[in-house]
């Protein structure tokens, strides 16, 4: 009888543990359903905030894309190198609307790496087709201030040297060191932005569009890559500008694959303080770039920074430290 009786609870309680866990499951599944459900059903226009509205006229510093005064002030506050510090920026009432305006475009076009049709993939096909005709930075012009300005159709040399440029965004890693590296290099800048710059809903939304089309440039910018590491630009001599906050990943992404195929690989970085990049982030939005939202571009902290350090006094497959690589190239 006592064994007949532990053999009944036993059971009694395998049957409980096991409706729990279905009605679990079943919760789970409501749980998902319903969120679907309500995802559909939010309108774009009500993801934005504090007066933003969507962009239908050309953006420039001249007229920002938040049309507001205090989008003005904000923007002439940094332009004037008065740096808010990164808790006054994540509080900042242009920030929100900056953000949901982001939101905006992304719930407006989905993501656009998902749209599965022959019309899309022809843009992505002449997109990278595009990207990969370009030549190394070219000088057009100088201002009196020593500024130079850029065309992008210089000549490329092949000499398999790969740099790389670590930095917060808008720290300068491309017009203060990528472009006149390039120049000297006569090297392909291997950037993402300027992919995501070329895509249509990201001209349409005058950069507000930028996180909707981030995935698909960065599909596009791996077909690109693979255009050095085994197609017929291999040996080309590459400079990678990136954001990068994870060393392995940063290795075996990027330096590893490119040193597989042949190439000798230098690291650079471009210093900022993490409150100025954030500044500078939204100073570049609010005249018309891409618009990164601040939970993405206020966290990278000294990610960068720490790769560097870390990455610089590595050695290379040649026994020579990263960073080194670099300096005896400025010689």
């Amino acid at each position: 009888m006592v064994v007949l009786s532990w053999l009944n609870l036993k059971k009694e309680v395998s049957d409980m543990k096991k409706s729990i866990l279905f009605l679990s499951l079943m919760m789970a599944l409501v749980f998902c359903v319903v969120s679907c459900v309500a995802a559909e059903s939010v309108s774009p226009e009500s993801l934005l905030v504090g007066g933003a509205v969507p962009v239908t006229w050309e953006v420039s510093e001249e007229h920002l894309m938040v049309d507001t005064q205090e989008a003005r002030d904000l923007f002439e506050r940094i332009d004037n190198k008065d740096y808010p510090s990164l808790e006054e920026l994540k509080a900042h009432p242009v920030v929100a609307q900056l953000d949901s305006l982001s939101a905006y475009y992304k719930a407006l076009y989905g993501i656009t790496a998902e749209i599965d049709t022959p019309e899309r993939e022809q843009i992505r096909r002449d997109t990278l087709a595009w990207f990969l005709a370009r030549g190394s930075a070219r000088t057009t012009s100088v201002t009196g201030k020593g500024k130079h300005y850029y065309a992008y159709d210089g000549p490329l040399k092949s000499e398999y040297k790969l740099e790389v440029v670590l930095g917060l965004p808008s720290s300068g890693k491309s017009s203060s060191v990528a472009d006149p590296d390039s120049e000297t290099m006569s090297a392909f800048i291997l950037d993402c932005d300027m992919i995501k710059a070329a895509l249509p809903e990201y001209k349409e939304s005058h950069g507000a569009g930028a996180d909707a089309v981030h995935l698909e440039s960065m599909n596009i910018m791996k077909d690109a890559m693979n255009a050095f590491l085994s197609g017929d630009m291999n040996g080309t001599n590459v400079i990678l500008p990136i954001v990068a906050t994870d060393l392995e990943e940063l290795l075996s992404d990027y330096i590893r694959p490119f040193e597989a195929a042949g190439y000798h690989v230098n690291v650079k970085f471009k210093e900022i303080e993490p409150n100025v990049s954030a500044a500078k982030v939204v100073r570049r939005e609010l005249k018309g770039g891409q618009l990164i939202n601040s939970a993405v571009a206020f966290s990278f902290g000294t990610g960068p920074e720490d790769v560097y350090r870390e990455l610089s006094v590595m050695l290379n497959p040649d026994g020579i430290p990263y960073g080194q690589v670099a300096a005896e190239n400025e010689k």
